[in-house]
């Protein structure tokens, strides 16, 4: 296997006899991953004489999911058939004639669109597959004719808009014989499998683009389905992906964003601005596909592919300030953000109700479809497990405090099977404090000095899912479709039954689409500018209503403090506290625990781990019943990141 350096890359270019393979591979992974006869043969069936297709809206100025484009990607569809060799379809002249009109047609009214991406990347980018695709049947004319259109794209970007521009080059070197044009492209290609806190995979896994915002349903997607993408058809080669780079494909992938995939689906917190109609399955399914994928790109993990999305065990983002708990039954995530880390963003009218998505959203999934394409019947401002003023009306990611929180307070820790993430919430004259405690069998979340003058009511929203059968409630606890709720400090309110709501609210770029289903809400309220509000409540996915019944069955965890100097939480003899400034607590009657400073810290007798949640101490004493451990803390790069002390 030949080393994927920039040295090389720029001294070789590609040799005459890797073309061919080039092009082989090329067609095979396009067949192998997208080859779909039966929608073939229905697209060159309606395609009209002139080329056009009666359903398709070639007026649109959309900019998000521009309708028009859906022309290219049928052409290339139909070129994908025409390359298979198990199709009935495989090089047959009437599709080759059907191909060829449809892209003359394109080519002669070469259709645009005001959003700089289709221009640059969309529409080259579906254009010079469909044209590789044919081989030598492509037509000389239309070779000529795409090529302004195909020069419209030029390398340059950062992440993963950075990739599609270099494998838009790379493929035009391909169509047009550039063979150092072919070199270029792959160095900028490669250039990107990199662990920095610049855009593209963070050093906790995570995927950023648009600034330090975690994107892994949406940018981050896109960038592993490319280089699988790349590296499988440039195997065998002088540019075939090795060493480093592979190795951070592989845990890109492994420990980055297989972690959010629950059930064939993925987190509604992974999916980003992407939260269409479908997104969670679609985005679950191709990210399997990729696992899948990867077995042949890196044979000698295949194993790990195959069974990573079984495992079970808690995973800290510190990069992108979001947690994952999986165990064998249920999943859940908790999703924040401050002055460094992005919560929500909306572009080309998609998200346009998700201000909140990043301000503790704490999703709990057992079969996985809890949240599946609820948003239009969503109340954005009850997102679960977010505190949030009732009364500001301002929903759209950008125009209030451009979707970050103006804390910088917010952090993650674990010691591989439970967790913990906290956050100081601050937005529009509310603050909170608020933490969430993960076990191996429960979730313990407490909330205090939830304080400010609002314009309504404050919430603090436990959960806004689904309704699946019947809820039953007791004193101080409620049981729903598996889950229990333990109330311990709080008024409790619910609510469930049908609501209606509209796609048009959240994501309107497809129009107008009513839709309506049953929905189980729970919340507490704090009442209107709130001065010492606090919450806490335990959350059991695992259980009936019989065992919250008799609660005292239940193996739990004490809350041992939950003040605005310290939240802590007791399971056994392991702890997990959150020191919002320098503070101590007392663990049953054996540990007193200190912390000079504001940190995140889990105790047990064999070890301590600690982490920065402010990104602002270098060193911090920890005092264990009077006894001192100072811990040196993470800088630059690692800042944030977890440090264990034995």
């Amino acid at each position: 296997m030949v080393a994927v350096c920039t040295v090389v890359l720029t001294a070789c270019f590609v040799s005459a006899d890797e073309v061919p393979l080039i092009r082989r591979q090329f067609a095979e992974y396009w067949v192998q991953t997208s080859s779909h006869e039966s929608s073939a043969k229905r697209n060159m069936k309606s395609m009209r004489d002139d080329g056009t297709w009666a359903d398709i809206d070639y007026a649109s100025t959309r900019r998000g999911g521009w309708p028009t484009l859906n022309h290219l990607k049928r052409v290339e569809g139909m070129a994908v058939v025409y390359a298979d060799q198990d199709a009935l379809l495989f090089q047959s002249l009437e599709l080759r004639d059907t191909i060829v009109k449809g892209l003359n047609h394109w080519l002669e009214k070469d259709y645009r669109n005001p959003n700089w991406w289709n221009g640059r990347i969309g529409v080259p980018k579906t254009l010079a597959a469909a044209m590789i695709l044919l081989g030598d049947d492509l037509p000389d004319d239309v070779l000529k004719k795409a090529r302004p259109i195909l020069q419209r794209s030029k390398m340059g970007q950062t992440g993963q808009n950075k990739v599609w521009c270099a494998g838009i080059a790379f493929m035009k070197g391909l169509l047009y014989d550039d063979p150092e044009l072919m070199d270029q492209a792959v160095s900028e290609i490669w250039s990107e499998l990199r662990v920095s806190t610049e855009e593209g995979i963070q050093p906790d896994w995570s995927f950023h683009q648009h600034g330090p915002q975690q994107q892994f349903g949406n940018y981050g997607l896109s960038f592993a389905g490319d280089m699988i993408k790349w590296a499988s058809i440039l195997r065998g080669t002088q540019y075939e992906l090795s060493g480093e780079k592979l190795s951070n494909l592989r845990n890109y992938l492994l420990e980055g964003v297989s972690w959010i995939i629950w059930n064939g689906r993925m987190d509604f917190s992974g999916c980003g601005r992407q939260i269409e109609q479908g997104a969670q399955e679609q985005k679950g399914r191709y990210t399997t596909r990729q696992l899948q994928g990867m077995k042949a790109v890196d044979p000698a993990f295949s194993a790990e592919y195959g069974t990573v999305l079984e495992r079970v065990g808690f995973k800290p983002f510190w990069r992108s300030e979001m947690a994952v708990q999986r165990r064998t039954d249920w999943y859940a995530s908790v999703k924040m953000s401050s002055k460094r880390v992005i919560g929500a963003e909306t572009c080309n009218s998609e998200n346009m109700q998700g201000l909140h998505q990043g301000d503790g959203t704490l999703l709990v999934y057992r079969d996985g479809s809890e949240y599946e394409d609820i948003a239009p019947l969503w109340d954005w401002k009850r997102l679960p497990g977010t505190t949030c003023d009732q009364g500001f009306q301002t929903l759209k990611p950008g125009e209030a405090d451009q979707g970050r929180g103006i804390s910088n307070f917010s952090g993650v820790i674990g010691n591989g099977e439970t967790g913990m993430a906290a956050m100081v919430y601050k937005r529009n004259g509310l603050t909170a404090h608020k933490s969430w405690f993960f076990f191996k069998d429960h979730i313990v979340c407490l909330g205090a000095g939830i304080k400010g003058k609002t314009k309504g009511v404050v919430y603090t929203s436990v959960q806004q899912s689904w309704q699946k059968g019947n809820m039953k409630r007791g004193p101080d606890w409620v049981h729903h479709d598996g889950i229990g709720y333990q109330f311990v400090d709080g008024k409790l309110q619910v609510e469930s039954g049908e609501v209606k709501g509209n796609w048009n609210g959240c994501f309107p770029t497809r129009g107008d689409r009513p839709a309506e289903g049953d929905v189980f809400s729970l919340w507490i309220d704090h009442g209107k500018s709130p001065k010492t509000g606090t919450y806490a409540y335990k959350l059991f996915p695992e259980t009936t209503a019989d065992e919250m019944e008799n609660f005292q069955t239940l193996e739990t965890s004490v809350v041992v403090a939950n003040s605005e100097s310290v939240q802590a939480v007791a399971c056994g003899w392991d702890a997990y506290a959150v020191f919002y400034k320098a503070g101590k607590f007392q663990l049953g009657k054996k540990w007193t625990i200190e912390a000079s400073g504001p940190c995140l810290l889990y105790f047990s007798n064999a070890s301590l781990i600690v982490s920065d949640p402010a990104h602002r101490i270098q060193t911090l004493e920890i005092k264990v019943n009077g006894t001192p451990v100072n811990v040196s803390l993470p800088q630059g790069a690692d800042c944030g990141k977890q440090v264990e002390v034995n």
